[in-house]
């Protein structure tokens, strides 16, 4: 009998196991989201980072204390070139710190060797970002520093309403729109004034009203704050100066008789007898009396100037920030508008006044030598965004007119354009007067 033939080998019928093809690519290597211990001598700070190095004993007793408490999160140097390849020169470790610049300083003064830090290169693209919200949520940032944030991002492209959505709300608050425009604007200041501000000395809505300055005014307007003078009351003296130098100088002469005009000279004034004499100078003038305490009318007028010169700014920043194509303004847009169509005829003014923001914000779109062209030649664009700005800048400056020119108790029109700037622009009335008018303090109490 032939011998038994051999059994087949049986196929297994389980799968074999799967790898994720994640697993396979990173096998061996440190990916984003994991935490490692590294040297302190490998990282180095953000060159985004405009946070002053303030508060970093503190930080390392607390660290001393109850340990750290929230790791740091570094970018690996060559990833972090591909994207910033201008700052090459202050990256001087393997490894940047993406945010927890302090902590690390803080274990440097503690003596630590490691510190355990999340890689996260895949936020290298919103590094900028990250470093602002960060410091911004911890309510670390002077007002300066905030600016200093706020223009690098505008420099890599975001608008102002970007800016103010993707950072949201903050230890302070929610960042509007208005109040990144305000703070950039900062950076414009003399550098005395921003040395104020920096030092603590001069608040930051002091330093708003310094604004509308050229900057030798903004040291004199300095000078009167740092003196006791109300912000309000310094803007409204230095801009009565301004009036005061433009007016037209006069030189009055008096006939000599021989066809010569002469000026009064040696502060006496020589006048003609007729026959080639002359008579004595007249008797000295009886010096003037004190000058009177201004009036509560007069104060009036002074606020009301203050307050004008205050909005305008409000309205220029307003203009510079707001984005005409965004659904989310078509609220704003038509109400300002609306106010525009029911207010008494100022086009030609408006339109001269809108111009002017136009060019200072620089969105005039069109290059014109006057308001009257301008406005001739955004009827004739077929941009409708340009025409949709011009529109808005021109209906805001016709509420501004209609508000600055009104002297009697404001009616709701001029209340709900200043409405608008506070909601939009972050206005704040300042002077007793106009805060009369809102209803934010009794009429007729104490100035």
């Amino acid at each position: 009998m032939a011998g038994a033939l051999p059994r087949p080998k049986r196929k297994s019928t389980k799968s074999k196991p799967e790898v994720a093809p994640e697993e396979v690519l990173y096998t061996d290597t440190d990916r984003s989201g994991d935490t490692l211990d590294l040297e302190l001598s490998s990282l180095c700070p953000n060159p985004f980072n405009k946070r002053a190095k303030k508060g970093v004993p503190e930080l390392a007793a607390t660290i001393k204390e109850v340990g750290l408490l929230q790791n740091i999160a570094h970018i690996r140097a060559e990833v972090w070139l591909e994207f910033y390849p201008e700052t090459r020169d202050q990256i001087t470790a393997p490894n940047v710190i993406l945010f927890g610049e302090h902590r690390w300083l803080a274990c440097q003064e503690l003596g630590w060797e490691t510190i355990p830090s999340v890689l996260r290169d895949d936020k290298v693209e919103d590094a900028r970002l990250i470093t602002l919200i960060e410091n911004l949520r911890r309510a670390q940032l002077s007002p300066l520093e905030e600016a200093e944030h706020y223009q690098a991002l505008r420099e890599a492209g975001l608008s102002y309403e970007q800016i103010a959505e993707k950072i949201g709300e903050t230890a302070n608050g929610a960042v509007s729109k208005g109040t990144v425009w305000k703070r950039i604007k900062l950076l414009e200041l003399a550098p005395v004034v921003q040395e104020a501000l920096r030092d603590g000395t001069l608040k930051v809505s002091a330093a708003e009203k310094a604004q509308q300055l050229d900057h030798d005014d903004q040291e004199d307007y300095l000078g009167l704050v740092r003196g006791g003078a109300h912000p309000a009351e310094a803007q409204a003296q230095i801009l009565a100066r301004q009036r005061q130098d433009e007016a037209p100088e006069t030189v009055s002469t008096v006939s000599t008789g021989n066809g010569d005009a002469d000026p009064a000279a040696d502060k006496h004034e020589t006048v003609s007898t007729g026959n080639g004499a002359h008579a004595a100078p007249p008797a000295p003038r009886k010096p003037k009396q004190a000058k009177q305490q201004p009036s509560v009318r007069d104060k009036d007028d002074a606020d009301r100037r203050a307050a004008a010169a205050a909005r305008e700014a409000s309205c220029r920043a307003l203009l510079e920030s707001t984005d005409v194509t965004a659904p989310a303004n078509s609220d704003l847009i038509l109400s300002v508008l609306t106010a525009a169509v029911l207010a008494p005829p100022q086009q030609s003014a408006a339109q001269q006044r809108a111009f002017t923001w136009l060019k200072e914000t620089g969105r005039h779109g069109l290059d014109a030598a006057d308001a009257a062209s301008y406005f001739a030649a955004i009827q004739d664009s077929d941009d409708a965004t340009v025409q949709r700005l011009a529109a808005f800048a021109a209906a805001l400056a016709t509420a501004e007119l209609r508000t600055a020119s009104r002297r009697q108790s404001w009616g709701s029109r001029e209340r709900n354009h200043v409405r608008v700037l506070q909601e939009h622009a972050d206005y704040e009335p300042q002077t007793e007067w106009e805060k009369a008018e809102l209803g934010l303090v009794a009429a007729g109490g104490p100035r």
